[in-house]
């Protein structure tokens, strides 16, 4: 069988409804352009719905859409770049300050939001933080930040764990999603949850179209894409640390001297192990 994803879609079309047809179409005329695309990003593009990419990458072989779009990816040539020794510091720091200043811009043009989520993560009964993979790290980071300015915060490692102690959530409760893709399924699945028992959910994401933020009452965007192959990429933790970071010292602002004095108590509970 050819590697070819194009070739491979253009071989089975005789097999296809009108609408995977339009969407087969789609991806033999603008295949670069969809590998950075979200499954919601491309539905809506092309005015069908989700369950119809996932039956035609199906179709062709693959379990979903995300090996489809790796497998794509790979046909185009779209693997991670190669870089000299030399080139190596340079393009690192590059890449990593772009990440904050380029989130930065998106996080100024969406301050208000910035405080609001703030607002409601400081008169929290209880914050909830989910993420897995990747951007469970950075969930844990949070736990760790919040934690240490006197909030009840829960997090589980295991998605299993975390989605059971979700299920206590209500009203009174805050949540924060970790997914840079925002299609996660156990994120999102958890998110729906969080929503289902009236709790305020934050989306954390590079991707304002996504499964995600269907569920989110307030959405941070990170102003990285990944394709297939940089999944857990350090420069979209670097993003989202930039966003959690904002966060939290605007969080910390609102508590004020509660903050403080939180702080102050968690760091002599450690300072003795310190020398």
């Amino acid at each position: 069988m050819t590697d070819d994803v194009r070739t491979i879609i253009k071989i089975n079309q005789r097999q296809f409804t009108e609408k995977e047809n339009k969407l087969a179409q789609f991806v033999i005329d603008h295949a670069d352009e969809m590998i950075d695309m979200s499954i919601t990003e491309l539905a809506d593009e092309i005015g069908v719905g989700q369950g119809t990419i996932v039956r035609f990458c199906q179709k062709l072989g693959f379990s979903g859409f995300h090996p489809f779009k790796i497998a794509l990816a790979r046909s185009l040539g779209r693997q991670e770049e190669r870089t000299n020794e030399s080139d190596v510091l340079s393009m690192v720091k590059e890449n990593h300050v772009k990440a904050i200043e380029e989130t930065s811009k998106l996080l100024k043009l969406n301050e208000k939001v910035v405080c609001q989520c703030a607002e409601k993560i400081s008169a929290c009964r209880s914050l909830y933080l989910l993420g897995v993979g990747a951007s469970g790290v950075t969930a844990l980071d949070a736990y760790y930040k919040f934690m240490r300015i006197g909030l009840d915060v829960k997090y589980m490692p295991d998605s299993h764990l975390q989605v059971m102690s979700l299920s206590r959530c209500g009203e009174q409760d805050c949540v924060i999603a970790f997914s840079q893709s925002g299609s996660t399924a156990a994120v999102v699945d958890m998110a729906q949850l969080a929503k289902q028992n009236g709790a305020c959910v934050i989306a954390i994401t590079g991707y304002n179209k996504s499964p995600l933020t269907r569920y989110a009452d307030f959405v941070l965007l990170t102003a990285i894409r990944e394709n297939p192959f940089q999944s857990g990429a350090i420069r979209s933790k670097i993003a989202q640390l930039h966003v959690l970071e904002v966060l939290f010292e605007q969080t910390k602002l609102l508590l004020g001297e509660k903050a403080i004095q939180n702080m102050n108590r968690t760091a002599c509970s450690v300072e003795k192990w310190i020398y």
